[in-house]
């Protein structure tokens, strides 16, 4: 049977961490700028390179009805296309800066079952309606291109608060979306096997920082500060624990008895008062760990940047 959730709010199943994480990624100063350069980078650079450019419609009947029935789940307001791209990976992502989409790679089609196919559909639509495509497209862009570790006239010390906030923020959102999977499936068994598939081949943080620490003149440490402070997603064990906390917590029962913010619905004077107290954990927490992971990269950033300003070579 399949679950629906009529007029569901997106706030229904945020993460306080996503929220907070936002907001604080709004109150830096220069951060609305910057994003809005960033996207408009997005818009000129994403449709031209990418899977996505390789992306054609998906008419698989079974997979086309899992959609439909995921999209009912959530109440999507608009139907939303199904792509593929031709990629052996198990992945998903959502896309669109004014029509989102959905694609799927050929790799997840093929290997997932039809509850694994549900629970991927169900995170990438948990991002659309929760609105992160926009911002998550200009992330994928800078983690593509890494534009900002280059001259080209950026301030690299000024920007790097945003870049830490911005990354931190990308991963945060994934704790929303996986919240989507349970909300669909009501298992998070099927989120956490899902995680573990699409993990791909486990590479430990000694083989990786040592690799960073070759081409890093500031060594093992930035490289570690680095390599965690701009990861797009939070470690699988902290999102398989997150998973089970939200699978048996009240505010998921309390959706699944009907209870659960409208779209288009204020939110009552309680909840208000229960994001606030949320936002402040939530920065307080972000900002502690901006600063343990971003320390050593902003010192290695700056460096460098004086090495560009200086003609050097490293």
């Amino acid at each position: 049977m399949v679950r629906r959730f009529p007029s569901i709010d997106p706030r229904a199943w945020e993460h306080p961490a996503d929220r907070a994480a936002l907001d604080a990624l709004r109150a830096i100063p220069g951060a609305d700028a910057f994003l809005r350069a960033s996207i408009g980078r997005v818009q000129d650079a994403l449709p031209a390179q990418g899977p996505v450019a390789q992306a054609v419609p998906l008419e698989d009947p079974r997979v086309q009805r899992i959609w439909r029935q995921v999209q009912a789940t959530l109440d999507a307001p608009e139907p939303i296309e199904l792509l593929v791209v031709p990629d052996e990976a198990i992945n998903g992502f959502a896309h669109g800066l004014r029509t989102p989409r959905v694609a799927l790679t050929r790799g997840a089609l093929r290997k997932l079952d039809e509850a694994g196919l549900r629970t991927l559909l169900a995170h990438e639509l948990g991002h659309i309606l929760s609105g992160h495509v926009l911002t998550k497209s200009a992330v994928r862009l800078l983690d593509a291109g890494r534009w900002w570790l280059g001259g080209a006239g950026i301030n690299l010390v000024l920007t790097l608060p945003i870049l830490l906030a911005l990354y931190e923020w990308d991963r945060k959102s994934e704790l929303s979306a996986d919240r989507a999977e349970v909300l669909v499936t009501g298992r998070p068994d099927l989120s956490i096997a899902l995680l573990r598939r699409s993990a791909g081949p486990t590479v430990s943080p000694a083989e990786r920082f040592a690799w960073l620490a070759q081409h890093l003149p500031a060594g093992l440490p930035a490289a570690a500060a680095i390599d965690q402070a701009f990861s797009r997603h939070p470690p699988v064990e902290e999102r398989e624990a997150q998973l089970w906390a939200w699978a048996d917590s009240p505010e998921l029962a309390e959706i699944v008895a009907g209870r659960y913010p409208r779209r288009r619905e204020p939110i009552g004077p309680q909840a208000v008062e229960e994001r606030a107290a949320s936002f402040a954990r939530g920065v307080r927490d972000g900002a502690q760990s901006v600063a343990e992971r971003g320390g050593a990269a902003l010192d290695w950033l700056a460096a460098k940047q004086a090495s560009i300003r200086g003609g050097g070579r490293e």
